[in-house]
């Protein structure tokens, strides 16, 4: 039995605008750069792990940069496997799922039982593969309303975790002895960190998932959702790659990758991050404006915060420095008081569910119900699909 060669990638965000500029030229050079890596590593499949698209209803430009993309990683590595994301539409990629194979292009965007394409399995020389694909779950196809309207928060939690590890278990259980496995999701594992972008919707304690999900046989496990590429703890080798691209400027992880893993049976997987040259970076620089001048700006995206006393066109002043890469500008002005700026600054670091729940308890309201549908209106308006709550 021989090496088989992974290329894990995944959170492309295809469509993510930045301040409604298009990043569509740093998408496509960053996937060429991708599909040469996988070419230079000489890879056997590409695993895809999710949120291909930044919004459900993608433009035709951005379908048209995936799925050349999945068409030359194919081409590269002679296989491909990719799962939905939460930002993507299950629906839009399964339309498409038997074209796709074709050109070696194994999608998986509803979860499937394994004998109906949960399982995806690859004869590589003459290594047997098995994947076990689970794409992202919504809350509300695996709890039902009863329970969202009668049960405790946590108790979700745990329902939410019980039934992804029941789905993985049930893959899992259907691979074969003498088959190298590995398991991609798409979901937020307890341990793993952020890196900025994320959808806070999703990253609450009702959609984590604990590392002891994942089958202690399984060689590797390939994770999208978290922008940061990171190894998480766990039972068995559990890396989310990271994002494509630097999505705001939040991100902790500017230098962006992806993986490279080596699977031989009966040893632990070998994984390598790849760094990734393209794409524009995001950068928050703060000064004088006589300061901002004498700054060696490249080819990136900015936030300036300028730190002098108000005046008019001040910010303009400053946009027109910069041109078309000054994405933000914040005026600092000494005049603004402490306890004011402190607020600002706490409502910048919480999300929206976190800010709204302070405004329940504001009002002495403690209502978990009236949580849970805030939670759902904002996932629907993230998402742009409407969900019916019956």
């Amino acid at each position: 039995m021989g090496t088989v060669r992974v290329l894990h990638t995944s959170d492309w965000h295809i469509g993510k605008t930045i301040r409604g500029l298009s990043r569509a030229d740093e998408h496509r050079a960053a996937l060429a750069e991708v599909a040469e890596i996988a070419r230079d590593q000489q890879v056997d499949v590409v695993l895809v792990a999710g949120d291909l698209f930044e919004t459900a209803a993608p433009t035709a430009e951005s379908e048209t940069i995936a799925w050349q993309a999945l068409l030359e990683l194919a081409e590269s590595a002679g296989h491909v496997v990719a799962i939905a994301g939460n930002h993507d539409n299950p629906r839009r990629l399964e339309a498409l799922r038997d074209l796709a194979r074709l050109g070696n292009i194994h999608i998986v965007a509803e979860p499937r039982r394994p004998d109906d394409g949960g399982v995806i399995s690859l004869t590589i020389g003459d290594q047997l593969v098995n994947i076990a694909a689970l794409p992202f779950v919504s809350k509300r196809g695996i709890v039902r309303a009863d329970q969202l309207m009668h049960d405790e928060a946590y108790e979700h939690a745990g329902l939410y975790a019980e039934r992804v590890q029941s789905i993985l278990t049930a893959l899992d259980d259907a691979c074969d002895d003498d088959a190298l496995r590995i398991v991609m999701a798409h979901g937020f594992v307890l341990g793993g960190g952020t890196g900025g972008g994320e959808r806070p919707a999703h990253l609450t304690d009702e959609y984590a998932i604990p590392a002891q999900v994942f089958p202690l046989g399984a060689n590797y496990v390939a994770l999208g959702h978290l922008h940061k590429a990171q190894k998480v703890p766990g039972p068995t080798a559990i890396h989310y790659s990271g994002s494509l691209l630097q999505l705001d400027f939040g991100d902790s992880d500017a230098k962006k990758s992806v993986s490279i893993v080596e699977l031989t049976p009966n040893a632990p997987a070998n994984v390598t991050e790849v760094p990734l040259d393209a794409g524009r970076r995001l950068r928050t620089i703060v000064g004088t404006l006589d300061e901002l001048r004498t700054r060696d700006i490249g080819d990136e995206w900015l936030r300036v915060r300028v730190r002098e006393a108000r005046r008019a066109d001040l910010a303009n002043d400053v946009r027109t420095l910069f041109g078309e890469q000054c994405i933000d500008v914040f005026v600092e002005s000494p005049a603004v008081d402490e306890g004011g700026e402190r607020t600002r600054e706490l409502i910048a670091n919480r999300t929206p569910n976190e800010l709204f729940r302070d405004y329940l308890a504001g009002l002495g309201v403690n209502d978990p119900a009236v949580e849970e549908l805030f939670d759902e209106i904002l996932e629907e308006v993230m998402t742009g699909e409407p969900e019916d709550r019956r």
